[in-house]
């Protein structure tokens, strides 16, 4: 525990040198951290009845309720099969107007000195705000609903470890992350609530949930539905905001790149390609989200627990046990990927996986737990990737945290950055 909180990817690192499984004992109980993607795989999809979602869902629960990130078993089931209806290929490429519209709007004013991590987090809120509420958020809810989700996800990982009592204890940090857990869903349950009604015509979140029938065959309520919402903000928001703002760092570090990226983008244009969750028109482009959805990850780590006893790499796991994996770790790794860390779109086959890793690639995990808006993710990213480059170039980038800071996701935190206007006809 003192390795972990002194530099937590360094030892969760250094895990995957030793063993496929660890096993440690902390805070008196049993804690699996698992770095063989075989054995991911197995308890994601072969075993996936053996286990539910483990403790750091229970720690947000009061702020994301019994939402789809957090519901277990059959009434998971039935949230995913409501929400496939706002995530279905053709639901998503109809918001992709809305979405065009955000990112041009916000980064005409993007020009000099730019801190591109707060930039883009303010695009990713700005997307999902149109996309979830059915209007762009005002500035101050925005305000607050930033404000309040840093100070939950800076908190985010310790609480995942430390002992239950000790969340009980009032001490500041323990205030100060309630306090936001409460504010922040409160904001967003206010700007749901600015939602000017549903139509048959729109497109939205709120809309689409509002004419859907809960298990008592009558429709969904306020609480059901900020629950869905604050999930989805919680989930979608965070990630792609983040593996956005390490895409800007490479970027700028590779000005090749950048070029043969926005001259792809820009021919994809001029065909006539819309914007959509098929990323097959622009292949740099797959290559390129792919490689730093590998490198970047933005997932720290993923806990599960075992509702049954089950045995796992000839492991007996007695039921309640806590399992954990590191996305960010395993996708790094010199066995399954051999350029490990470094950032390299040419490590990737033409479908953007890893070549001859689709064990060990899982940016949107696996099994029936898989991320319900990939689609979205795709669209959305290749979206704001399009409209930035064909309007500024990214001159130079530098993260504070080069390495990365671990929270719930791990960030870079403010990315400074020199951007320059490009000519409209580009």
């Amino acid at each position: 525990m003192v390795r972990l909180g002194r530099d937590p990817l360094t030892y969760v690192t250094s895990l995957n040198d030793t063993a496929g499984v660890h096993v440690f004992r902390a805070f008196g109980q049993d804690l699996v951290h698992l770095t063989d993607p075989v054995l991911v795989k197995e308890m994601l999809v072969d075993r996936r009845g053996d286990f539910e979602k483990g403790v750091f869902f229970d720690r947000v629960r009061r702020l994301v309720g019994n939402g789809v990130v957090t519901a277990n078993g059959a009434e998971h089931r039935r949230q995913r099969v409501y929400l496939d209806r706002f995530f279905k290929r053709e639901h998503v490429i109809g918001l992709a107007g809305l979405m065009t519209e955000v990112v041009r709007e916000d980064v005409v004013a993007w020009d000099g000195t730019v801190d591109l991590d707060a930039a883009l987090h303010r695009v990713a809120f700005k997307i999902l705000g149109a996309t979830m509420f059915g209007t762009e958020l005002d500035a101050g809810k925005f305000d607050g609903i930033h404000e309040w989700l840093a100070v939950v996800l800076e908190s985010a990982m310790l609480r995942t470890v430390v002992p239950g009592w000790y969340l009980r204890v009032p001490t500041k940090k323990n205030r100060l992350h309630d306090t936001a857990m409460d504010r922040l869903r409160s904001a967003i349950v206010a700007a749901m609530n600015s939602h000017r009604g549903a139509t048959s015509d729109r497109l939205d979140l709120v809309s689409v949930m509002r004419s859907v029938d809960g298990p008592d065959g009558k429709p969904l309520s306020s609480e059901e539905i900020a629950d869905q919402i604050v999930s989805v903000t919680l989930a979608g928001a965070e990630t792609a905001a983040t593996a956005l703002a390490w895409l800007t760092v490479e970027l700028a570090s590779d000005q090749a790149l950048q070029d043969d990226l926005r001259e792809e983008l820009a021919a994809a244009r001029a065909r006539g390609v819309e914007y959509g969750p098929d990323l097959a028109e622009t292949p740099l482009l797959k290559r390129v989200l792919s490689e730093v959805l590998r490198s970047r990850q933005p997932i720290f780590a993923i806990s599960r627990r075992t509702v049954r006893d089950t045995v796992l790499g000839g492991l007996t796991l007695p039921g309640g046990t806590e399992v954990l994996y590191s996305p960010w770790a395993m996708h790094r790794d010199h066995v399954h990927f051999p350029v490990g860390p470094s950032f390299d779109p040419w490590s990737s086959g033409t479908s953007g996986c890893p070549i001859s890793q689709e064990t060990a690639f899982m940016p949107f995990g696996l099994g029936p737990r898989h991320c319900v808006g990939e689609r979205y993710a795709w669209q959305m990213m290749w979206i704001v990737v399009g409209e930035v480059l064909a309007a500024v170039r990214i001159e130079s980038a530098q993260a504070r945290y080069r390495n990365g800071r671990p929270l719930a996701t791990v960030i870079p935190g403010p990315v400074d950055a020199i951007v320059r206007r490009l000519p409209p006809c580009l």
